[in-house]
């Protein structure tokens, strides 16, 4: 970055920072005449971005905790000046560390950050820059899957758009991709069938390998495989 637009930067950070900061952007910048509504304009500009794209990442987490907390969570989120990055939606991205610090402080239900994870985590694998290839030669995990692990049953609260009980507590593992037709994330909690596919995938066992070794039978793992092909979390030649 270029000395210039880093100092405009710079000042900018402090003037959005505190009460006060309109002198010291001014100090900062001699002979700098422009009128106070217009530098209110810019603050507008960017908290504005800042609260949109987060209400836009977070849907479920603000449809969980409801607009006036959800309004104060962003506030104080909008304070550790997260609007730093050329690409907005990255405005976002540091929203579940902060939801993990302060969580329990703010008496937010024990669940929220998990699902803040899960909204960042579904955001960032259907932006990934992982190319999902067009052919294989093998059996071969999708490379945009992404874990979570979480002691919370979220996948029904996520599916029923966190408009139902509250997630009951227990461990979870959710697996997310980006499916390669329809290109956008799926997800599902992990499960004996799925994680039987992608332990073939990854070690290149056949079919016929794992009815062998596991008693189960052989068109039966084949119609998982098919499956798990179909709803894209491998790819198969």
């Amino acid at each position: 970055m270029k000395p210039g637009l880093r100092h405009f930067f710079d000042t900018m950070d402090g003037y959005l920072a505190a009460p006060g900061g309109l002198e010291r952007l001014r100090a900062a910048h001699p002979g700098w005449d422009a009128k106070d509504s217009r530098v209110a304009l810019y603050e507008e500009f960017v908290r504005h971005h800042v609260s949109a794209t987060v209400e836009k990442l977070y849907p479920l987490t603000l449809a969980c905790l409801g607009p006036e907390r959800w309004a104060e969570l962003v506030r104080a989120y909008d304070a550790t000046r997260p609007a730093r990055h050329f690409e907005v939606n990255r405005l976002g991205e540091g929203f579940p560390a902060f939801v993990a610090d302060v969580a329990a402080a703010r008496g937010l239900p024990e669940f929220v950050p998990a699902l803040v994870r899960f909204e960042w985590a579904d955001w960032a694998v259907y932006a990934s820059e992982e190319q999902v290839p067009e052919r294989v030669e093998r059996l071969t995990v999708n490379p945009t899957l992404t874990v979570l692990q979480h002691p919370f049953r979220l996948a029904p609260y996520i599916h029923a758009k966190a408009t139902g009980p509250a997630p009951a507590p227990g461990d979870e593992m959710l697996l997310l991709w980006r499916h390669p037709q329809h290109h956008r994330t799926w997800f599902l909690a992990a499960h004996e069938q799925a994680l039987l596919v992608l332990k073939m995938a990854l070690e290149g066992l056949s079919a016929q390998d794992v009815a062998a070794a596991t008693g189960v039978a052989e068109d039966h793992v084949r119609r998982a495989v098919e499956e798990c092909t179909r709803d894209g979390l491998v790819l198969a030649p």
